[in-house]
């Protein structure tokens, strides 16, 4: 005895094919935008499309750029890289800010590097409670004039300003107040006159580098 058979559907016809594919698009748009997870499918492919048009921002912290550091210079790097737990292209890259800065407004460049290591470690984006921003720990607020001159208050977390304006104002205070103590103790804001253990820890730094630009054992052990 032969099974019974059933006579297959006949297969859609023109309209009814986009009806049903319109029916489908509309269940995917339905789910994709009334869901959480659809809408953050959604923002996910609107952002990838819009960023293929975005210009490349031009302020990054880093970038790359061929070492021109001299053998102390690269010595240095090297080993404020290696204490301090930092890349090593990035610090080249302080290294030679703080060097340009040092020279320009007439101080050590490895005093601004103690500096640097006593306030943030090397870390760029470094902010304190009270609003100190950068490499320096600069107030932007309080020194807004000098930031703006080089861009904006933004500029407070890009190391090259940052090193430029925090070396100024160190200049600024050793002019004022004449030695070296009184300025590192009015930039780590206890006054020229205050107490503080801020610029014996900042010359101790300042002459671990100086020892190990120069290859002594001692201090590249340390």
């Amino acid at each position: 005895m032969n099974p019974m058979t059933y006579p297959s559907p006949p297969p859609l016809q023109g309209n009814h094919r986009y009806l049903v594919g319109f029916v489908i698009l509309a269940l995917i748009g339905y789910s994709t935008l009334f869901s959480a997870a659809g809408r953050e499918r959604l923002v996910g492919w609107w952002m990838i499309a819009a960023s293929a048009f975005e210009k490349p921002v031009d302020n990054m912290l880093f970038r790359p750029s061929e070492s021109v550091l001299t053998a102390e210079q690269a010595r240095t790097a090297r080993w404020i890289a290696r204490r301090y737990r930092v890349a090593l292209a990035p610090t080249e890259q302080i290294v030679q800010h703080a060097f340009e800065a040092g020279n320009q407004f007439r101080i050590d460049p490895y005093l601004v590097l103690a500096v640097i290591a006593v306030e943030s470690r090397f870390n760029p984006v470094a902010e304190s409670s009270v609003g100190a921003k950068g490499l320096m720990q600069v107030m932007p607020h309080v020194h807004s004039e000098k930031f703006l001159a080089l861009g904006g208050l933004d500029m407070a977390l890009v190391p090259w300003a940052n090193i430029q304006v925090g070396t100024s104002i160190v200049r600024e205070y050793l002019d004022r107040f004449r030695t070296l103590e009184s300025a590192l103790l009015a930039y780590v804001g206890v006054g020229a006159e205050g107490v503080s253990s801020y610029p014996s820890k900042v010359f101790r730094e300042q002459e671990r580098l100086v020892a190990v630009s120069q290859g002594r054992v001692l201090a590249m052990a340390d």
